[in-house]
């Protein structure tokens, strides 16, 4: 015969263990509305960073993809602090971005050869595209050898 202390332990290390290993039941989650996505676009680069040499030039080639719908006018502004030498088409434009598929833009970068007008080293170029409240920034890296 099992003594009654014996028979308490027995059952509270039961207890126990079945506290430990039964999952606790799930609360009940009413079901969520669809969340309706805004219209928006994506920034990328299809080319970035770019490296050229002194006497040579490159293209940036901007993506805009756009997200849920989004079509009408983006304002492509640009800012760089290039150095005296390195010439940047950096002027603000506007491209027309439809619901499908992406848009591509760009801008150039020339870097004459003459070795005192040119010099070598990393810059940004500043990218932010704006379309009404939307604003979607990145930057774009210039690298002369």
């Amino acid at each position: 015969m099992i003594s009654a202390r014996k028979f308490v332990t027995t059952v509270m290390l039961l207890v126990f263990v079945l506290t430990l290993t039964v999952p606790a039941q799930l609360a009940y989650a009413a079901p969520m509305a669809a969340v309706q996505s805004s219209p928006d676009f994506s920034l990328s680069f299809f080319n970035n960073p770019q490296t050229v040499k002194r006497g040579s030039g490159t293209l940036f080639q901007i993506e805009i993809q756009p997200l849920n719908g989004f079509t009408g006018t983006v304002h492509i502004q640009l800012s760089a602090s290039l150095p005296h030498g390195i010439n940047c088409t950096c002027s603000p434009f506007d491209m027309q971005v439809s619901g499908t598929g992406i848009t591509f833009a760009s801008f150039g970068i020339d870097v004459p050869k003459p070795v005192a007008t040119a010099p070598t080293g990393t810059f940004d170029i500043g990218v932010l595209v704006t379309s009404g409240t939307l604003s979607h920034s990145e930057t774009a890296i210039l690298i002369v050898r």
